[in-house]
């Protein structure tokens, strides 16, 4: 499987369970409050239509930034307040529909760039596919965690999203935390999509990997689910479960900043 497919069956098959999760949630779960300050689940939904009414239309304004504003994307919500759930849902179910009819016909060069995104951020095809695979894969746990209904914690979405955040954990060391040089940190990351990552801060402040197994200054145990909550920014490190062994402050910084913007 290649990035291209990777990345469009990962958010088509997420895509479709968030359809049939949400298609099945009473007018009680759909006003219940999610881990996004001020976003219900019904909030999220219209996120998501918003988001893939955008990605099968024309292209947008480019906003001059990288990232996709969080003014953008509360206004986008703000929108369809009054749309009905089900129509939203049912907007979402169509255009991800046509779009994957559309992606799954055509071969890209990724690193071309992408002529619709998002506030018309400047993303290449990679770019973009990847993080509309994590978006909807990290938004699917949104709603299930409301609604305490846990699943597709090992999906394809699950896993691209894992690695995606495992591969900023360099940022976060080297630029976020800034760390000493000679630190090396070691995520030991458990559960349905294991993996682990150890780096460390060279003489420059850039985070690499190690290239031989070395002695941590700190490690950090957790579940791939508690890894995603933290990368994604959806709890504060208190508020789940982490393991670590070694410098305590260290810890208490890497932890506070594994938070990553897509």
């Amino acid at each position: 499987m290649d990035s291209q497919e990777m990345y469009v069956t990962a958010w088509k098959q997420t895509s479709d369970a968030i359809v049939e999760l949400v298609a099945g949630l009473t007018d009680e779960q759909l006003a219940l409050a999610t881990d996004l300050p001020g976003w219900e689940v019904r909030d999220v939904v219209a996120h998501l239509a918003h988001l893939e009414q955008v990605a099968s239309g024309e292209p947008e304004q480019p906003t001059g930034v990288a990232i996709v504003p969080a003014d953008y994307t509360n206004a986008g919500v703000d929108a369809r307040r009054d749309i009905a759930p089900g129509e939203l849902l049912a907007g979402f179910e169509r255009d991800v529909a046509s779009r994957h009819a559309a992606l799954t016909s055509t071969r890209l060069d990724l690193a071309d760039m992408a002529p619709v995104t998002p506030a018309g951020v400047p993303w290449t095809w990679e770019t973009l596919l990847r993080n509309r695979a994590v978006d909807v894969w990290v938004h699917e746990q949104d709603i299930r965690r409301a609604v305490g209904q846990p699943g597709n914690l090992g999906s394809l979405g699950a896993q691209v999203t894992t690695h995606t955040f495992a591969a900023g954990m360099g940022f976060v060391l080297g630029k976020k935390v800034k760390a000493e040089p000679g630190s090396v940190v070691r995520w030991l990351v458990e559960g349905d999509v294991p993996l682990s990552i150890e780096l460390e801060i060279g003489d420059d402040g850039r985070a690499h990997r190690t290239k031989h197994p070395t002695s941590a200054d700190v490690t950090l145990d957790m579940t791939s689910e508690t890894f995603t909550v933290l990368a994604a920014g959806r709890r504060a490190p208190d508020a789940v479960e982490v393991r670590y062994a070694g410098d305590g402050d260290l810890a208490a910084r890497v932890l506070a900043n594994m938070t990553l913007t897509f």
